[in-house]
């Protein structure tokens, strides 16, 4: 169960004699989870899990016309985070086989910031540059701290497999790229570098989120459409990134289900004043390593694709 209040002030005007932009506001989340883990239904639950967590948090976002053509934005957000977890556990329960015990009781509070700075300039009104710098961050939801159920004793580690402590997701991140506006035609496309700290991440084999080692995506990302009449819009993309690992055991290696190459293209046709509306997109993405093969041993997935009609 979750609910949030998150007022935000929205300000546009001239500041010493140029144009401003200002978003601030204040976002309040709380999350409360709670979860009977029975063998089968009906039975007496192994595990009860009992998590709550709010967070608060401040932003603010400015963006200043240097010049006519030129715009510069920054911007940062501090957040703090709250959390209890437990877990009660019946050893009587159906199932228990004599081996659980209960996750680790966590109360913690921790704060975040991210920051943000950005440059756009416009050579003129069909095309533009940009780039921009980033540090942000994921807090692990109610659900990611909890295992998936109750540990099956073919297990490969049973036991407590977890304590609720994932770490906050971290990424810090450089772009930058074009677009173009011509008439009825637009594109947009970058490159950008990403390093990440404690990736979360859910391994099959443990049945749990984790935290990866330091891992890293480069890559570029393109889009365009075309307007060829009032009724009809054509769209697409490609995108290429290499995901692997920075540090750790797999140095090197590629992180599982990351397509190196993904594409779309599709057609939207308002037949009639939007009341009927056709829509196709066709999604293809390359071969990726299988999940939870970190080292890269195993066959990869095949390309695939997939086409979406309504």
């Amino acid at each position: 169960q979750t609910w949030s209040i998150t007022p935000r002030l929205s300000i546009k005007n001239s500041l010493f004699g140029v144009p401003s932009q200002i978003l601030t506001g204040i976002d309040y989340y709380d999350a409360t989870y709670n979860s009977d883990r029975p063998l089968f239904k009906g039975a007496q639950p192994i595990h009860v899990y009992d998590l709550s967590q709010q967070s608060l948090a401040g932003y603010w976002q400015h963006t200043v016309g240097l010049l006519p053509t030129t715009d510069f934005s920054y911007g940062a957000r501090v957040q703090n985070t709250w959390l209890s977890a437990r877990d009660h556990l019946n050893p009587n329960a159906p199932g228990t086989f004599g081996f659980e015990t209960a996750a680790l009781p966590l109360d913690s509070s921790e704060t975040n910031y991210a920051l943000h700075v950005g440059l756009e300039h416009r050579f003129n009104n069909v095309f533009s540059v940009f780039g921009r710098a980033a540090h942000a961050f994921r807090t692990p939801n109610v659900e990611e701290r909890v295992a998936s159920g109750p540990l099956l004793p073919f297990a490969p580690f049973p036991g407590p497999l977890q304590d609720f402590r994932l770490k906050t997701q971290a990424p810090h991140a450089i772009e930058g790229g074009f677009r173009i506006k011509a008439g009825a035609f637009q594109m947009q496309s970058s490159i950008y570098d990403m390093d990440l700290e404690n990736e979360i991440d859910y391994i099959p084999a443990l049945f749990y989120n984790v935290n990866l080692d330091p891992t890293r995506r480069t890559g570029s990302e393109t889009s365009a459409s075309l307007r060829v009449s009032d009724t009809v819009l054509l769209r697409g993309g490609m995108a290429y990134v290499r995901a692997v690992f920075r540090e750790g055991e797999f140095a090197g290696k590629d992180v599982p289900l990351v397509s190196n190459y993904t594409a779309s293209g599709g057609v939207t046709w308002n037949i009639w004043q939007n009341y009927l509306v056709f829509d196709a997109t066709v999604h293809a993405w390359s071969e990726r390593i299988m999940d939870n093969d970190q080292a890269n041993t195993q066959r990869r997935i095949p390309a695939s694709a997939t086409a979406d009609l309504k």
